[in-house]
């Protein structure tokens, strides 16, 4: 016997709908971001050799504050976006 769906049933479908749509630009908008955090990090450590160890810790901790911590990831998430807009 099959059971009838229930009222959030068709909402679920539609984020269902939506994200698998979405996760292939999703993804490539990462790599892209990771292949840029590459280069910066390449710039930085030919120009600025002593910063070079802040080309890691630096996205680190950010990683690690914003996986504790959804304001912090809320608030460098809103920064990451303005960064790119004015870039």
């Amino acid at each position: 016997m099959a059971q009838k769906a229930g009222r959030v049933d068709p909402w679920f479908l539609k984020i269902q709908d939506y994200t698998t749509k979405k996760i292939g630009s999703f993804v490539a908008f990462l790599f892209l971001l990771v292949a840029w955090g590459a280069f910066a990090a390449i710039m930085v450590t030919q120009h600025f050799p002593e910063y070079a160890a802040f080309t890691v810790i630096v996205p680190g901790a950010a990683g690690i504050l914003s996986y504790y911590n959804r304001d912090i990831a809320v608030l460098l998430f809103g920064v990451l976006v303005v960064f790119i807009l004015i870039i």
